[in-house]
């Protein structure tokens, strides 16, 4: 395997000692991508078949401090901006056009928006972007969708939006019966769609699906027929802005969830274009 391709391949949400603030390359954000993480108790209201956290061990602490957040994240954004990040092992091995910091986003060992100090980290983060100049530097929110209308995580949007902010929330299924089957959670299906179409009436969201082989099997043409229908309900609400259609890249420890194979992709790709076609499609393939 090249640096280059372990380099995306290698998202662990844990930088030298730091406890909350991780640098990643990014391929959704086609750059360097500063992580928040909120949850490292690995704590989620989620159990995907595919999700890559091991939590078979404990996190290091269940708490947000605040101060040491800030504190691990400004010296990241620092050894960005300065470029001594791309100095290390594997951001060394990162493309020129890849050394650029494109966002920092709230996406960790659980779902973001379930910790209490959701908005005052948004707050935090917020307030420090402002304080370098990185006026242009975009606030990303990786949510599972479930929690999008609480009142707590509202008000962290709203900071969000104001600086420059980005929604991209997941919904991986058309059918009740498949999202139990791949999310493994107890928060209803009904649930997610109505959070997502009331986002989408206050703010532009994009939507990320993670197609994969469960069990020997993609998804049915059934259930992409479905999936469609749910973001059609999501448009009569809104604007999406852009869907991001991606596999399984990195080890999951579950051995049935694979990746599916680009061709896989691509068909899917062409079924969700012509169903949607003024939205605008990505792919993202796996580790061929």
């Amino acid at each position: 395997m090249s640096d280059l391709v372990q380099a995306h391949l290698d998202h662990r949400r844990i930088w030298q000692d730091f406890q909350y603030a991780y640098p990643v390359i990014s391929r959704r954000s086609k750059g360097v991508s500063l992580g928040v993480n909120l949850n490292p108790d690995k704590v989620c209201n989620f159990d995907c078949v595919y999700c890559e956290v091991d939590r078979t061990t404990p996190g290091p602490r269940s708490d947000v401090d605040l101060a040491q957040l800030e504190r691990e994240l400004a010296t990241l954004l620092d050894l960005t901006v300065s470029g001594v990040l791309f100095a290390t092992t594997p951001f060394d091995t990162a493309r020129p056009d890849q050394r650029r910091l494109n966002d920092i986003a709230f996406s960790g060992d659980g779902e973001p928006t379930t910790a209490p100090e959701f908005k005052d980290a948004v707050d935090c983060v917020a307030r420090l972007k402002r304080s370098r100049g990185l006026d242009a530097v975009k606030l990303v929110l990786i949510t599972d969708s479930t929690r999008l209308q609480a009142p707590g995580v509202v008000r962290g949007l709203e900071i969000m939006m104001a600086n420059q902010g980005e929604i991209w929330a997941k919904l991986d299924a058309g059918t009740e019966a498949y999202y139990r089957e791949i999310n493994r959670t107890k928060v209803p299906f009904r649930r997610i769609l109505d959070n997502l179409a009331a986002t989408a009436r206050r703010w532009p969201i994009t939507i990320q699906t993670l197609f994969l082989e469960w069990r020997g099997q993609g998804p049915s043409a059934r259930e992409v027929d479905a999936y469609l229908d749910c973001l059609r309900g999501v448009l009569a609400a809104g604007p999406i802005q852009g869907i991001q259609l991606y596999t399984v890249a990195r080890p999951t420890p579950e051995p049935e969830a694979r990746a599916l194979r680009a061709q896989a992709m691509d068909d899917l790709a062409l079924q969700v274009r012509a169903g949607l076609p003024d939205i605008p499609v990505e792919v993202f393939y796996g580790p061929e």
